[in-house]
C-alpha cells in the first residue's frame, strides 16, 4: 500500500464498520481478513504466588469468557483468529503459526516491566502488534515515571513523591491529605480506604504495608477531594497532525458523545457514580468497587461537564496519548477538584496504555454510552493497528515480515490551552442521560 498526504491510512478514526461510513480500513470480506494471534495472560495460568501476596495479585488478568469475546469480534470481522497465551513458550508457537499481526492484551505475569514483555518478543520475531510499543508500555506501567514526564511537559497533574522505603524523608512541599498506591499497578490493585492518609504515622504504615505485598515502590500524591473522570480514544493521529497544534474547537462535541479528530476517535467521558454505594464507601474508585462491588457500578456516560472542562479534558487526553508514546488506543483518567467548582482544571492521575477491553472495562461501557458494541470497539483497536502497520488482508502470513511500523506517535510541542480555571457557575450544565453498569461481579473491571 502506498502512501500519500491525501490517503494517509491514519487520517480518519478506525471506526469499525467503514462500509457505512466510508471512514476507516477498508471493509473485508470474509476470507480476506489476516492472520492474528491472539494473546492474552489468564489469571488461572499464572505462576504460583507467594503467601504474602495480596489478595488482588491476579485481579488484572484475564479470564477465558472475555477471551472468547475478542477472538468472536475478530471472526466476525473476517480474520483467522489463533488465540495464545503470552507466556515463555510463545516465541516457538509464533514461529510455526506465520501470522501476520498480534492482538495483545498481555498485562504479564512478574517483572517491573511486565506490560512490555510480550511486545518485545513480537518485535524480535518481527511481528506487528496492537496498541503501545515497549517504550511506551515500560513508561506507563510506570506511574511515578509517567507523572515526570506529564510535568516536563507542563501537563498538569498531581504532587507526588515516589517511595522506596517507609522511612523516606517526606517531600516538605507535600500537602495532606495524600494518597498512595502501588506504583506499577492496575484495576486499582491496592487502593482501598487506607489509601487516604492524613498524618505521617498513617502514611508510613500503610507505605510499609504496600511496599511489603506489592514488591515495588511506591506513589503518593496529593489527594484531590473531587469526581473521578475517564476518557478514552481509539485511532491514531493523522501524521499532519502529530506535531500541530490542536485547534481546541475540534474537540468540542456536536451531540454531546463521542468526538472525531484528526484520525482518532474520542468517547464520551464517563464518571464514577458514588451514590450507588452505601454510605461510608471509600470515595475513591479501589479494587474492591472495581471487583467485589462490579455488579453495583454505574458510570455517568456523557459525564455532567460544562463543555469547556470537557474539551481540556480531551486535549489533556491527546497531549498524554502522544507525549507517553501510546499508539492505537487508550484510557486517561483524572479527577476534578470538587472545592473549585465546575470549570476547575482537571488533573492527569494516570494513563493506560494498555486498558481493559472486556465486556464491562470502563472504555467498553464508554463505547455503549454512544452506541457501540463490544465487538465495534475490538475491531476499531484492530484497525488502528492495521492502518498504522499498512497491513494489507492480503498477507496471509508474509506480512510480518514486511510490515514498517508507520506513523509512530512522536513527541510534539506542548499546545497551550485556552482553558480558563474559573469558579462560575456554567450557563447551563444537565446530568448525562446515559448510565452504563453491569451486573457480573465475577468479572473484575479491569482498567
Amino acid at each position: 500500500m502506498t502512501s500519500t498526504d491525501s490517503a494517509d491510512p491514519l487520517s480518519q478514526p478506525p471506526h469499525p464498520h467503514p462500509s457505512s461510513n466510508g471512514r476507516g480500513a477498508p471493509p473485508r470480506r470474509r476470507g480476506e481478513g489476516l492472520r492474528i494471534a491472539l494473546l492474552y495472560n489468564l489469571a488461572q495460568n499464572a505462576p504460583a504466588l507467594g503467601g504474602d501476596a495480596p489478595a488482588d495479585a491476579l485481579d488484572e488478568l484475564d479470564t477465558q469468557k472475555n477471551v472468547e469475546a475478542y477472538a468472536a469480534a475478530l471472526r466476525a470481522a473476517g480474520h483467522t483468529v489463533f488465540p495464545m497465551e503470552g507466556d515463555v513458550s510463545l516465541a516457538a508457537r509464533l514461529r510455526r503459526l506465520r501470522v501476520d499481526v498480534a492482538f495483545n492484551t498481555c498485562e504479564g505475569y512478574v517483572g517491573d516491566s511486565r506490560e512490555a514483555q510480550v511486545p518485545a518478543l513480537l518485535e524480535m520475531l518481527g511481528i506487528p502488534y496492537t496498541a503501545a510499543a515497549v517504550l511506551g508500555l515500560s513508561l506507563t506501567l510506570d506511574k511515578a515515571m509517567t507523572k515526570r514526564v506529564l510535568a516536563y511537559h507542563g501537563l498538569p497533574t498531581p504532587r507526588f513523591q515516589e517511595f522506596f522505603t517507609a522511612d523516606d524523608p517526606l517531600d516538605p512541599t507535600l500537602r495532606f491529605p495524600l494518597f498512595i498506591k502501588p506504583n506499577r499497578e492496575g484495576t486499582g490493585k491496592g487502593i482501598t480506604g487506607k489509601s487516604i492518609v492524613n498524618s505521617q504515622a498513617e502514611l508510613r504504615h500503610y507505605v510499609g504495608y504496600l511496599l511489603k505485598h506489592y514488591r515495588q515502590s511506591v506513589l503518593v500524591e496529593e489527594y484531590i477531594d473531587g469526581r473521578d473522570l475517564t476518557c478514552g480514544l481509539v485511532g491514531n493521529l493523522a501524521t499532519a497532525a502529530l506535531n500541530a497544534p490542536i485547534p481546541l474547537d475540534a474537540l468540542r462535541s456536536k451531540d454531546g458523545v463521542g468526538v472525531d479528530y484528526a484520525g482518532v476517535h474520542f468517547f464520551p467521558i464517563s464518571e464514577v457514580d458514588y451514590t450507588v454505594y452505601e454510605p461510608g464507601t471509600e470515595p475513591v474508585y479501589s479494587n474492591r468497587l472495581k471487583v467485589e462491588l462490579a455488579d453495583r457500578y454505574r458510570g455517568l456516560c456523557p459525564a455532567p461537564l460544562a463543555e469547556d472542562v470537557a474539551v481540556e479534558i480531551r486535549r489533556l487526553t491527546l497531549e498524554t496519548f502522544r507525549r507517553t508514546q501510546s499508539v492505537d488506543v487508550c484510557r486517561v483518567d483524572f479527577r476534578l477538584d470538587r472545592q473549585s467548582g465546575p470549570h476547575a482544571q482537571p488533573q492527569i492521575l494516570e494513563i493506560n496504555s494498555l486498558p481493559g477491553l472486556t465486556p464491562i472495562s470502563d472504555l467498553t461501557l464508554c463505547a455503549e454510552a454512544e452506541g457501540w458494541s463490544h465487538a465495534d470497539l475490538i475491531v476499531a483497536v484492530m484497525n488502528a493497528a492495521i492502518g498504522r502497520h499498512r497491513l494489507t488482508p492480503k498477507a496471509n502470513g508474509k506480512a510480518a515480515g514486511r510490515a514498517t511500523r508507520a506513523a509512530q506517535v512522536a513527541p510534539g510541542p506542548v499546545v497551550e490551552s485556552s482553558f480558563q480555571p474559573s469558579l462560575s457557575a456554567p450557563s447551563s450544565v444537565s446530568a448525562g442521560d446515559f448510565h452504563v453498569s453491569h451486573s457480573q461481579s465475577r468479572f473484575a473491571r479491569q482498567s
